[in-house]
């Protein structure tokens, strides 16, 4: 091979070099990290030859081994195939809840800030005393009065949530319907739900990006919180609440039932967390850390 024909067949590993090296190693890692979660919940069967829920009275609270990585449960299932599998369950309530949360929080934000003083006054006080009741307390009476689906669960935490989008939304509006951009359009005779949906819209858009995954982390703490009260998914659906409220019963004699889906819920939050950190600073420039 030539020495042409060298640079030649190396230049596009070196564009996707430069390209990765871009993104950052924490982004990259994020990246890696979710597409490892959206396998897991697409192709669950990739991750575990085990079925989650095996009964096998001969496995029953085994200690951590090559063969079961994590252990197994009380029933003798494997608890990482447990875990893996009750990964789309997990996704399904913390996306729904946020896809809730916008349904509402959306169309209801733009409108407040758009609106007259009675309007938005009247918008406000709801979210405002919504979002002052105490969540746990107020997620623990919906559940308890619409029931423990997963459908329940979804829609009683994107309703927890809808304040947050709305306020947020509300605020954004206010200060982009003041722009010179938006004064002109609306000179120019552009309908108000055009100006709302075209162009105020898509410009509030960086803090609410920011804002989803915080939302999602806190909705599979709190789908926790409940699953542990005994709120949670009724069987034979699982999450990772309900296996760590299984597991409550065996503290003393299998302590890595309960630590491993502890740590699950725990590394997955904070990685959700972390990551609306890192979309916070590429939206504004004034909160990126100086590099060295």
């Amino acid at each position: 091979m030539t020495l042409t024909e060298t640079h030649a067949a190396t230049g596009p590993l070196r564009s996707i070099v430069a390209r990765v090296a871009t993104v950052g190693p924490a982004r990259l890692t994020l990246i890696v990290i979710g597409a490892i979660a959206v396998l897991m919940a697409l192709w669950p069967s990739l991750f575990s030859p085990y079925s989650p829920s095996a009964v096998d009275a001969s496995s029953i609270l085994l200690s951590p081994s090559l063969a079961h990585p994590l252990g197994t449960d009380e029933a003798g299932a494997d608890v990482w195939a447990r875990l893996v599998y009750s990964t789309q369950l997990e996704l399904v309530i913390a996306a729904g809840s946020i896809l809730v949360a916008l349904i509402i929080g959306l169309p209801l934000g733009l409108i407040a800030g758009n609106a007259g003083r009675f309007l938005d006054g009247a918008l406000t006080s709801v979210a405002s005393a919504t979002l002052a009741f105490p969540l746990v307390l107020f997620a623990i009476l919906m559940v308890a009065s619409f029931g423990t689906t997963s459908l329940s669960l979804t829609v009683i935490i994107g309703f927890l949530f809808f304040p947050r989008v709305f306020l947020l939304m509300r605020a954004q509006t206010r200060s982009l319907k003041e722009r010179e951009f938006v004064t002109a359009l609306r000179v120019a005779g552009v309908r108000p739900t055009q100006v709302l949906g075209v162009h105020i819209l898509p410009n509030a858009a960086g803090p609410l990006l920011t804002l989803i995954p915080t939302l999602m982390a806190e909705a599979i703490l709190i789908e926790a919180g409940l699953s542990y009260l005994g709120l949670g998914v009724d069987l034979p659906a699982s999450t990772w609440g309900t296996i760590l409220e299984a597991s409550k019963n065996y503290y003393v004699t299998s302590p890595w039932y309960a630590i491993s889906a502890g740590l699950v819920i725990t590394f997955v939050a904070a990685v959700l967390m972390f990551a609306g950190e890192l979309i916070a600073e590429s939206a504004n420039p004034l909160r990126r850390r100086r590099r060295s």
